[in-house]
This record gives structure tokens, C-alpha cells and sequence, in this order.
């Protein structure tokens, strides 16, 4: 059972896992001061613009599985799809939502945040509309000629899509995933903070 301190911060990391990632169950507070989250199915993705950025992004073991078109309550939106065996990133800031609505997820400075797939060798699987950064590793192949990279749907590069690419870790710096969403996997979060861009009323 949680803790007084720790009940309002995993109050406040529900709103986040129904708000930012629908596939987010109610998180569970570890010790140190991080956060869990579970994951269940995806269903649809988030709505409204959902923006994870991170000074380095590590997917591990991970593999392009191509386009692929998700659900919405407006309709169908194409989406890039990845399997990670686990995915690492330093500095995380994940927003979700625009204007006074908006919700903003960042983990401690200089920290790192995991998400990983489901048992012994499971791996995790999301999706997004839109892929940017600068291409430092690639498992141990060839670096693209122009590194600064922007992958969407109608714009894959030839080193991810190639048939023949097996499962490698691929890093990006300076990374941002937009309308990300994920299943099948844990993230953990450490020194998390939780803010939203609402304003107080004048005198409240």
C-alpha cells in the first residue's frame, strides 16, 4: 500500500497514464522516488499531439515494422510501427495535449528512463506519427550520410525500411517521437515530475 506522500503523485500519474499514453495502466510508485508504469493493449492513440523529446533515445533490439494505419475517433491516421526489446531515454519530456489542456511528464535531469517489454526476451511495441533526431548508432553499421533524419510515413529511409535489417539498437540524439504511442511494455520514470498548463484563477 502507498504511502500519504506517495498517494497524490500516483493520483496525479493516472491522470497522466489515461491523458498521455491510454495504453499506461495506473502506475505503481517504487522507491527512490521513481514510477512505473504498466501497459495493456492498445486501443486507439492519444488524443490530441502527444510529444516525447530526449537528449538521446536508445531503442534496443528494435526492429521497423512498417506503415501501418490505427483507429481514431476521427478516423484512420498512418503511423510508423517499432518492436523494442527495451527502449532508453536521458532527459525525458513528454507532453501531451495543447494549450491550457495540456499536461507536461519530465523525468530528473541527467536521469534515465526505460521502457522494456514483458518477461524474458518480450518486447515492447509503439507507434508514431512522426520520428526526428540525429543518428549516432545504428548496431554497428554504416552511419547514414545525412544523420539529421525525419521519418514519417511517407518519408522512410532506406536503412531503416531495407527487408534485409535485422534487429539492431539504433540511438538518436536530440530525439523527439510525436503522437507516440505504446503497448506491451513498462516504463519507468525516475525523480518524475508532473506539471499543467492551466492557469489559476485570480484570487483562487
Amino acid at each position: 500500500m502507498l504511502g500519504r506522500a506517495a498517494r497524490p503523485l500516483a493520483a496525479a500519474l493516472a491522470v497522466v497514464a489515461v491523458t498521455v499514453l491510454p495504453r499506461l495502466d495506473v502506475p505503481h510508485v517504487s522507491a527512490g522516488g521513481g514510477a512505473r508504469l504498466g501497459s495493456s493493449p492498445p486501443v486507439r492513440p492519444a488524443k490530441g499531439p502527444c510529444v516525447l523529446r530526449a537528449d538521446r533515445l536508445v531503442l534496443r533490439g528494435a526492429r521497423f515494422r512498417g506503415v501501418v494505419s490505427l483507429r481514431t475517433g476521427t478516423g484512420s491516421v498512418r503511423v510508423l510501427k517499432f518492436t523494442v526489446r527495451s527502449l532508453d531515454a536521458v532527459n525525458l519530456d513528454l507532453t501531451a495535449g495543447r494549450g491550457s489542456a495540456a499536461m507536461r511528464l519530465r523525468a530528473r535531469p541527467a536521469t534515465t528512463s526505460t521502457l522494456k517489454g514483458p518477461g524474458t526476451g518480450g518486447v515492447a511495441t509503439f507507434y508514431v506519427r512522426r520520428l526526428t533526431g540525429r543518428v549516432t548508432g545504428l548496431g554497428g553499421s554504416p552511419l547514414p550520410a545525412d544523420r539529421t533524419v525525419s521519418v514519417t510515413p511517407d518519408a522512410v529511409p532506406r536503412w531503416l525500411s531495407h527487408p534485409a535489417t535485422r534487429t539492431r539498437t539504433i540511438t538518436l540524439a536530440a530525439a523527439t517521437a510525436s503522437q507516440i504511442t505504446q503497448s506491451g511494455g513498462r516504463l519507468s520514470v525516475r525523480g518524475l515530475q508532473l506539471r499543467t498548463t492551466a492557469r489559476v484563477p485570480h484570487g483562487a
